[in-house]
């Protein structure tokens, strides 16, 4: 049965003639809204009441779902799209509606092939991978309620046979010796197909199947099925052995800017002071350019117009009156995208542009640029290709992902969803939805501007009111392509609204422009704090930059150093910039500088040249790799070695390679004949020739190291310069021991630390910190220092010793003789590194060493302290002893004049000495004389009475000692003559 709608209609028809109402009911029931307009055909006889009706109740069957068709892409099958791997979603056709049906509507794909048939999904885009080329009947079924339509398109999955160019797909380079040629075949390893094929060279747009070629370069060829439009590539480097691009370090510095009215500013080695230069674009915002390897301008455009970096059109091949469907009106409404080949060099490019549809929604398309063209000045190949029907923003940008594959970015009008399509060599894939952040009108969207973060992982998009204004900031994964919503920035309310947006290079500060009406609502640049994940914190770090009456638009990081943001000011005719973005204006550290904002960075010197609102954003070509060979650093130990990384004309060998070490900068502009080279030449510390040098950097510095190799081909060809900051691990000091005294733990680190941020540390007892902890008893420890940056490392080793009384005071009694004093050294035990020594003595403070000289008795206070404070504090008693000394005369005369007449031995000094006997013998060993235990012994001369005569006698003394009373007994004998 029809809808309720359709017999309320016929309850409104029933004055009118019933056979025309069935007629046309008829008729619109079989049609559907297609057979509307047919019918009205039909009808036109009838009577314009009727023919309102009939609309009436086309309108409200249309409301409900409306007449689809569908458009797809990447529908060939290639080397580097196939089935020998996973299946895969980069890899598949997608298909996608052209407009949007009603919500709640379902979709039924069947996509021609076993098992495909009702493939539901929750979007509009099929997407499915062919593995087997040829027709293919693809059905898109619609749902909405009762009502049901069917689109279906029959399509052609093209497969070309591969191609090479060398011996086989892996045989991509080739060297040869200057003044010899090469011929390189399209079919010289495959047949060549036996239906109708395009062939064309890059970069010189040749349509032959053979080319000889004579000088160093990317060569690649495009064989194109005109039926299903699928191409198959096969490349070769050919490089001329010595060959050198002039060009190749002088265009990496000519990166330029269009954009504005006539506006362009040129980067020549700069990115603070770039120069002025005029551009052919007039246009109010969205701008962008595409870059090469070495960082040269190839084209630019402003999504209507397309300019080589000549400055001349770049145009649609088959229709040069054709133009871009860009719309000026978006803030970002077009970005480039190489459109990235696996087999061929890089000759393609997407232009991504937004235009609006009838209902004014913006619509996301592409166009392609193929340099190939035109002999190889460029052209446009594609255009005004449909890419999704789903209204978007104003703005649409491009991030980096992986090795050969890009991100683009885009946010659906009316929603808080994120698509973004991955580009790669398989083309341009089926969007990945990702809800999260504010919900974006379409009124609000078409002020706003997205920025990635320069390592392409932090997003901000900017959203502008009423009734406020803020900034939605976003992890961005450029593996996935897939942004998380972290939180907002709340901006206050709008006027002024809210409109650039920019990372600092650090991606820890943020850039807003605040856009006032250029009259009485000024305009602002505000800094954030982005190191907090807190909202608050985030909007209580602003500060404000600068504040102006000028309308200001877009925030810009330069594209060659990624160090300075630029403004653009409506109208004006300069450029504003901020030099040390990573710094806080609200900083309290000193050491590390402020960002500076500078009104006129760039003055045009046309004054009729105005920049507009829009800066074009930057993405690079993928890499060049046809490079030369670059030198390589590497360290064993603290010797670091440099190497080329490959033979310079593979597979030529390197027969020789000349080395030189400058210690100096890197010049920063390369010499007539295009090479990079050290800025002074005449800090020239060392030169070597061989296939290797090894050396060993003694100061941490900035060092140039140059290589020139020789072979077959050419002599002493010159490598490009390269810096090299070295941070060597010298001073690198650990002591040989170290001496604590606390009896706990000990805290150990180096003397001489290296001045490199990049420290590893990894001591034996497994701590990695730069302070190690030893715990007692102590005992040998080791520490790996090592750079992680130039992997550079050193292992020292050292001794912990804990330190106690009985080990560092010596255990012996000390003494010293009064009488006779000979001064003496006390030397304490162990080492004295970490201690610091104080002695006091009977005379007071005597010494700060390890050792004291004493010269008297008494007691002597010894203290130690260690780096920890720990201390040991003992007294050292030095006594009075003196080994005890007899003495006796060597003749004496008892002849009774009272002069000498006694033989008396006794102590030098009593106090030390105690004589308890003495005894006298004859030569013949007779005992004469003896007596012990008296207080004075005296020897008259006399045996039994009578004097001896005139004679030499022996005597021996037994005494004991006063100080040493241990010593028991002691005996001395000397010998006395008697004499008359």
């Amino acid at each position: 049965m029809m809808s309720r709608a359709f017999w309320f209609v016929a309850l409104i028809y029933k004055s009118m003639r019933s056979r025309a109402f069935w007629f046309i009911a008829l008729i619109y029931k079989s049609m559907r809204s297609r057979a509307f307009w047919f019918v009205a055909l039909i009808y036109k006889s009838m009577r314009s009441r009727a023919f309102c009706i009939f609309a009436f109740l086309a309108f409200l069957h249309a409301s409900a779902i409306a007449q689809i068709d569908f458009t797809f892409r990447n529908n060939c099958i290639t080397q580097c799209a196939n089935c020998t791997v996973a299946p895969s979603a980069d890899m598949a056709t997608v298909f996608e509606i052209t407009q949007q049906p009603a919500a709640g509507t379902k979709y039924f794909w069947d996509f021609g092939e076993p098992g495909t048939a009702g493939n539901t999904s929750s979007n509009a885009t099929g997407s499915h991978q062919y593995c087997s080329a040829g027709k293919k009947t693809v059905t898109l079924t619609l749902v909405n309620g009762t009502t049901t339509l069917k689109s279906t398109k029959e399509i052609m999955i093209g497969q070309l046979p591969y191609v090479y160019l060398g011996k086989d797909d892996k045989d991509t380079v080739r060297n040869i010796c200057k003044g010899q040629g090469v011929e390189l075949q399209t079919f010289g390893k495959v047949g060549k197909p036996s239906y109708p094929v395009r062939v064309n060279w890059y970069p010189r747009g040749e349509t032959t199947d053979n080319i000889r070629v004579d000088s160093s370069g990317c060569y690649s060829v495009q064989v194109t099925d005109p039926v299903s439009g699928c191409t198959t590539e096969a490349k070769m480097q050919v490089k001329i052995c010595g060959d050198r691009d002039p060009n190749a370090n002088i265009n990496k510095f000519m990166n330029a800017w269009f954009f504005g009215n006539g506006a362009g500013i040129l980067f020549n080695g700069s990115a603070d002071n770039p120069k002025d230069t005029t551009g052919g674009l007039f246009v109010p915002e969205g701008v962008a350019k595409m870059t090469d390897p070495t960082n040269s301008l190839i084209f630019y455009t402003d999504g209507v117009h397309v300019f080589d970096r000549n400055k001349n059109p770049i145009q649609f091949a088959a229709d040069t009156t054709k133009k871009l469907n860009g719309d000026f009106s978006n803030t970002q409404g077009v970005t480039i995208i190489p459109k990235t080949t696996c087999k061929g060099c890089q000759a393609e490019y997407y232009i991504f542009t937004l235009s609006k549809n009838a209902k004014g929604e913006n619509q996301l398309f592409y166009s392609i640029v193929d340099m190939k063209l035109n002999k190889g000045k460029g052209g446009l190949s594609v255009i005004n290709q449909l890419v999704s029907s789903v209204p978007s923003t104003s703005r649409i940008i491009a991030s980096e992902g992986g090795q050969g594959f890009y991100w683009l970015i885009t946010q659906d009008a009316n929603s808080n969803v994120t698509r973004t399509y991955k580009i790669s060599n398989n083309g341009i894939s089926a969007p990945i939805v990702s809800p999260g952040g504010s919900v974006v009108s379409t009124a609000a969207g078409n002020g706003s501007t997205t920025k990635i973060s320069i390592d392409n992982s932090r997003m901000a998009i900017s959203i502008p009111g009423p009734p406020k204004n803020k900034i939605d900031l976003f992890d961005f994964d450029p593996t996935t392509g897939k942004p998380l919503y972290t939180y907002s920035i709340d901006l206050g309310i709008s006027p002024p609204t809210v409109y650039g947006v920019e990372f600092s290079p650090n991606k820890e500060v943020l850039y807003v422009s605040l856009k006032g009406d250029g009259a009485s609502i000024q305009s602002q640049i505000l800094q954030f704090d982005l190191t907090s994940k807190d909202s608050t914190k985030t909007a209580n770090s602003k500060s404000l930059v600068y504040a102006s009456k000028e309308i200001i638009g877009a925030l810009q990081i330069d594209p060659v150093f990624n160090t300075v943001i630029y403004i653009s000011i409506d109208g004006s005719n300069t450029l504003a910039k901020i030099t040390s973005p990573n710094g806080l204006l609200n900083s309290t550290d000193t050491t590390k500088p402020k960002a500076v904002f500078t009104r006129n960075a760039v003055t045009f010197s046309n004054p009729k040249t105005t920049s507009r609102l829009g800066l074009p954003p930057s993405i690079p070509s993928p890499p060049d790799p046809s490079s030369p060979p670059t030198i390589t650093q590497t360290c064993n130990g603290i010797i670091f070695k440099h190497t080329v990384d490959k033979k310079l004309c593979d597979p030529i060998e390197n027969e020789r390679i000349d080395w030189k070490i400058y210690q100096t900068d890197l010049s920063p502009f390369p010499d007539r004949s295009g090479v990079m080279v050290p800025k002074d030449l005449k800090k020239l510390i060392y030169s070597f020739t061989g296939a290797e040098m090894f050396f060993e950097f003694k100061n941490s510095d900035t060092y140039v190291i140059t290589a020139a190799i020789s072979n077959a081909c050419v002599k002493n060809y010159l490598l490009d310069a390269q810096e090299f900051k070295l941070d060597v691990l010298a001073p690198f000091d650990l002591p040989s021991e170290f001496n604590r005294i606390c009896k706990t733990d000990a805290k150990i680190a180096l003397d001489k630390t290296p001045s490199s941020p990049n420290l590893v540390y990894q001591w034996s007892n497994g701590d990695k910190t730069p302070i190690a902890v030893m715990k007692n008893p102590g005992g040998e420890i080791s520490l790996l220092l090592s750079d992680s940056k130039t992997k550079c490392s050193l292992t020292k080793k050292t001794k912990v010793n804990f330190l106690t009384n009985e080990y560092v005071i010596p255990q012996k009694d000390f003494s010293i003789c009064m009488d006779r004093p000979v001064p003496f050294t006390i030397q304490l035990n162990g080492g004295t590194k970490d201690l610091t020594f104080s002695w006091a003595g009977p005379l007071g403070a005597i010494s700060s060493t390890n050792a004291i000289k004493v010269a008297n008795s008494g007691n002597y206070a010894v203290k130690l302290t260690d780096k920890e404070g720990c201390k040991i504090e003992t007294v050292i008693k030095v006594a009075d002893k003196c080994d005890p000394l007899i003495i006796a005369p060597s003749i004496f005369t008892p002849n009774g004049d009272q002069k000498n007449d006694y033989f008396s031995p006794m102590a030098q000094n009593p106090a030390r000495a105690k004589i308890v006997g003495v005894q006298i013998y004859n030569r013949w060993g007779e005992l004469l004389f003896s007596k012990s235990d008296v207080a004075d012994i005296q020897w008259d001369g006399k045996y039994n009475g009578v004097l001896v005569p005139q004679d030499s006698y022996v005597w021996v003394v037994q005494y004991k000692s006063v100080d040493y009373p241990e010593r028991g007994i002691l005996t001395q004998r000397g010998a006395v003559i008697v004499a008359y």
